[in-house]
């Protein structure tokens, strides 16, 4: 198991705005309409995550990003005072090869800026938001694919004084490193022979 996840990344959002509106005095003070609807968010972060738990092929992954973002354009960058911005997340990952995994993280981020107004303390914007990705990731493999076209071996194997990897396991299936397993069911125990009693 992959214990602890440490890295980073960069993200670019298409957003939409709508009007701002008071968290108190509702009906005191009107809503702000910014003059534009939408603008892209930049965002960078590094990230930090752990293995909790395991289940044959699915892993449950608790995992944070923490960074910094930059608003659109339309902003006034110079009347803006942001602060950092924490993502926290519950990834659930499938394992579909040594390689390959099909992902689902559902998450909820932390953000918010001031505005700085004269002779005052500033407003404080919050635009807090749930995401929910799909993905899938795939892994560089480590040995070179195997060069002989007649080659059907399935695990790693050596050819000469270098070792090299199956060139007919496809990336979507699980292999374990030690045997293959593009046909883990011997075909007298597929079909109509797994109703009998005997296969053989």
């Amino acid at each position: 198991m992959e214990r602890y996840r440490i890295g980073g990344g960069y993200s670019f959002e298409y957003t939409n705005l709508g009007d701002f509106k008071p968290i108190s005095h509702g009906n005191d003070i009107n809503n702000f309409d910014p003059g534009f609807s939408s603008f892209f968010l930049k965002k960078y972060f590094f990230l930090l995550g752990g293995s909790v738990y395991r289940y044959y092929e699915y892993l449950l992954v608790v995992d944070a990003n923490i960074g910094g973002y930059s608003l659109g354009k339309n902003f006034d960058k110079g009347a803006i005072k942001k602060g950092a911005y924490f993502n926290l997340g519950v990834t659930v990952e499938r394992e579909m090869s040594e390689y390959f995994r099909v992902f689902v993280r559902p998450s909820y981020e932390f953000k918010s800026f001031t505005t700085n107004i004269p002779e005052s303390d500033g407003i404080k914007h919050k635009f807090n938001a749930f995401y929910f990705n799909i993905g899938a990731t795939y892994r560089f493999p480590e040995l070179r694919r195997c060069f002989l076209k007649t080659c059907h071996i399935q695990m790693n194997h050596a050819h000469g004084n270098k070792e090299y990897r199956s060139r007919v396991h496809p990336i979507y299936k699980k292999q374990n490193p030690h045997y293959g397993e593009n046909y883990p069911n011997l075909i007298r125990y597929k079909g109509k022979n797994k109703k009998k009693i005997n296969p053989y």
